[in-house]
């Protein structure tokens, strides 16, 4: 089976996404931090429900992501 988004599976308990591969798998056309920011506005908590870090930069400045995990543990 091809996979939509890579999953993360580093702890098998608690396998993540990339917010962006999430927001571009979805067919999102707002912008994602205007997105993201929205996702936030509904009650998702950082360090509870997802946990940001700088992506990897192809020259430019690193942008941020997000790895949801909450999502993953009661809609999976």
């Amino acid at each position: 089976m091809n996979e939509l988004i890579k999953v993360n599976y580093d702890n098998p308990e608690c396998p993540v996404v990339s917010g962006h591969e999430l927001h571009n798998a979805l067919g999102i056309t707002t912008r994602y931090n205007d997105w993201f920011t929205r996702m936030c506005e509904y009650g998702f908590t950082e360090n509870k429900d997802f946990y940001s870090f700088l992506s990897k930069s192809s020259g430019g400045r690193p942008g941020t992501d997000h790895m949801p995990f909450r999502w993953q543990r009661n809609y999976v």
